[in-house]
């Protein structure tokens, strides 16, 4: 039986590449022979140092970003006001105007849903519109919030929204419930990625993942999904990777917020 593990020992395991066992072991860094390079480096937040970023380049990094961008959208399509359920979304007739208006392509899945509430990356975005300010629900309206138009228009004054918001949605990338995840060792390795990306040690990218083959069925689906929320970090334009993973300095500030938040590290500093 796999033995049950604390946020603390997820930091410190070896779940995809570099670790030699199976899916049923739990290697620690210590413990493989011969020793290989593991992407695991146990960084916590507390080790990243920021330098303050001009305000000007951070703001301008910020809406350059995907998610800023399709938030800007959101705000287009809302307009004065758009009707909501007593859930707090929008009404379902509507869910696929708004997901066309932000640029998210809707699989059959979500076509067939009876709610937004069941498409993730819909409410990563309404969620965060809500975080920053950019929008208000009424108990049958969502309308413009406090920071909507400063935000739509990128005023100097907007950064801590657009700061708020991309943090937001980045949170929400570790907080996945794909049934394919099985545990959080693909999140926590993916964090541990995207710390080091604002070291003086950024790591290596990762290998192609080949064929299943005879291997692990488990860990070839894990090293897929750690893959894929690389690329999908890189698409959003917050991650970089020219042989080394980096994020931009202008954008460390939200991406250290929304590691910061995740609950695989220590909160009280004992972990420096």
């Amino acid at each position: 039986m796999t033995p049950h593990r604390t946020g603390r020992d997820l930091a410190k395991v070896i779940p995809l590449f570099g670790r030699r066992g199976s899916h049923t072991t739990w290697d620690f860094a210590d413990d493989v022979e011969p020793a290989v390079e593991s992407p695991v480096e146990r960084v916590t937040p507390h080790d990243i140092e920021l330098a303050t970023p001009d305000a000007v380049d951070e703001l301008a990094a910020l809406t350059a970003s995907k998610p800023i961008a399709q938030l800007r959208s959101l705000l287009g399509w809302l307009g004065s006001s758009r009707p909501i359920t007593g859930r707090g979304v929008p009404r379902p007739g509507s869910v696929s105007e708004m997901a066309k208006a932000i640029g998210v392509e809707l699989d059959m899945r979500a076509l067939k849903s009876r709610s937004m509430l069941e498409i993730p990356g819909l409410m990563t975005l309404w969620d965060a519109a809500k975080a920053a300010g950019l929008i208000e629900l009424t108990s049958t309206t969502a309308v413009p919030g406090p920071h909507a138009h400063e935000f739509a228009h990128s005023l100097p004054g907007s950064l801590a929204a657009h700061r708020t918001a991309l943090s937001h949605v980045i949170r929400r990338h570790f907080f996945s419930k794909d049934p394919l995840r099985q545990s959080q060792a693909v999140d926590v390795v993916a964090g541990q990625i995207v710390l080091a990306a604002m070291t003086s040690t950024p790591r290596t990218q990762l290998p192609a993942v080949g064929p299943a083959g005879a291997g692990d069925l488990y860990e070839h689906i894990e090293a897929l999904i750690l893959r894929g929320m690389l690329e999908r970090f890189i698409s959003d334009g917050w991650l970089v990777c020219d042989g080394k993973y980096e994020v931009p300095q202008p954008l460390r500030p939200a991406v250290l917020d929304a590691m910061t938040s995740l609950p695989y590290y220590d909160t009280d500093g004992t972990s420096r």
